[in-house]
């Protein structure tokens, strides 16, 4: 593997390069290399986006919520704002607020 580090400027800001040439395997596969890995924070069985930009593979890791996330409709919302009022006058009542 060829290791390379760059650095320029871009916007006034000086900004660090490192690339390597990887071998695509079949069915696309890639080893991104350690030193890469360890510096932008992939760790095993992490996920990542990628995403193609400008002419170029754009891999970012993608943050995972330790616990499971919802949507909540409009109604939900509601609902909670209602709840919310009436628990605010009720602790007011108490002089709890």
């Amino acid at each position: 593997m060829i290791d390379r580090i760059t650095v320029f400027l871009y916007n006034g800001n000086m900004q660090t390069v490192t690339e390597e040439i990887v071998k695509i395997q079949p069915r696309g596969l890639f080893t991104i290399p350690k030193k890469l890995r360890i510096n932008l924070g992939f760790s095993d069985n992490s996920l990542v986006r990628v995403k193609q930009e400008n002419g170029r593979l754009v891999v970012e890791p993608v943050r995972t919520l330790p616990y499971s996330a919802r949507s909540y409709t409009q109604a939900d919302i509601e609902e909670f704002i209602r709840f919310d009022k009436e628990e605010t006058r009720t602790l007011k009542a108490k002089g709890l607020v």
